[in-house]
C-alpha cells in the first residue's frame, strides 16, 4: 500500500521534503480564550478585592489580555483577521482609556469589543465567506489535508452547509450585538457612584451571553459538522482504494 504524506514543500535544491505545518490545535485555541477570560474577569474583581480603583481594575487585566494576544500571535507565527481586530480592538479601548482617564470609558471596553466583533460577524455575510465556515474550517481541520478539502467541498458543493454557516454567523452576530448594546445601556446610564455595581451587573450579562452563545452555537454548527464528517470520510475510503 502506498503512503501519502501531506504538506510537502521543496528546498533550495528541488528535491520534495516532507514537512508538517504546526497548526494551532483546537484545545490550544480554547485555552488562550479561557486564560483571557480568566485574567479579565478574574484579574478586575481580584484588584477590586484588594482596594483598587475600578479604572485601574478595568484596565491592568485589559493591558494583560492584550500582551496574551501578542504572544499567542507571535507562537502562531502568522497573524490571522480575527486576532488581528482582537488586537487592534484592545489597543484602542486601552489608549482611549488611559487618554481619558474614566472609569465609564474603561467600563465601555467590553460591549464595545462585543460591538465590533458582532458587527464584523454580520459583515462577514456579505463576503464570499461568512465568519463560522472559516473559523471552524481552520480550527476543525486541524492540519489535516482531508479535512481541509471536506470543508472546502462542502462549502463549493453544497448549498445546504453554506446556508447552515450563514444562519451560525448571523446568530453570532446578533447574540454579540445584542448582548453589547445591553451592556453599553447599563454603563451609560449608571451614575457615576455606582460605576462599579453597572461593571459587575455587566458582566453577569457577559456570563448569560455566554451561555447563551455556547448552547445556539453548539445546535448550529451539528448539521454542518455532520456534513464535513461525511465528505472526509468519503473522502478518505477513496484515497484509500485508489492507494491500493
Amino acid at each position: 500500500m502506498a503512503t501519502t504524506h501531506p504538506h510537502p514543500q521543496l528546498t533550495t535544491n528541488g528535491e520534495s521534503e516532507m514537512a508538517t505545518r504546526r497548526e494551532p490545535t483546537a484545545a490550544a485555541r480554547a485555552g488562550t480564550v479561557l486564560a483571557e477570560l480568566v485574567v479579565s474577569f478574574g484579574g478586575y474583581y481580584l484588584l477590586r478585592g484588594l482596594g483598587v480603583e475600578v479604572f485601574w481594575a478595568l484596565l491592568a487585566p485589559a493591558i494583560v489580555v492584550g500582551a496574551i494576544g501578542v504572544v499567542a500571535t507571535v507562537r502562531r507565527r502568522r497573524v490571522d483577521l480575527v486576532g488581528a481586530l482582537v488586537l487592534a480592538e484592545l489597543m484602542v479601548t486601552i489608549g482611549v482609556s488611559l487618554a481619558t482617564d474614566s472609569a465609564r470609558i474603561g467600563a465601555l471596553r467590553d460591549p464595545f469589543y462585543l460591538a465590533v466583533a458582532g458587527a464584523f460577524a454580520l459583515i462577514t455575510l456579505l463576503g464570499r465567506r461568512p465568519l463560522s465556515h472559516l473559523s471552524t474550517a481552520s480550527v476543525a481541520s486541524a492540519g489535516n489535508p482531508v479535512r481541509r478539502r471536506a470543508f472546502e467541498q462542502a462549502w463549493e458543493q453544497l448549498p445546504t452547509y453554506r446556508g447552515w454557516q450563514r444562519a451560525l454567523t448571523a446568530t453570532i452576530g446578533l447574540v454579540l450585538l445584542g448582548a453589547a448594546t445591553v451592556k453599553a445601556v447599563v454603563i451609560v446610564t449608571s451614575p457615576a457612584a455606582r460605576i462599579a455595581h453597572a461593571v459587575n451587573v455587566s458582566n453577569t450579562i457577559t456570563l448569560v451571553m455566554a451561555l447563551v452563545f455556547c448552547v445556539t452555537a453548539g445546535i448550529l454548527i451539528q448539521p454542518p459538522r455532520r456534513i464535513v464528517d461525511r465528505l472526509a470520510a468519503e473522502l478518505t475510503a477513496t484515497e484509500g482504494h485508489e492507494a491500493l
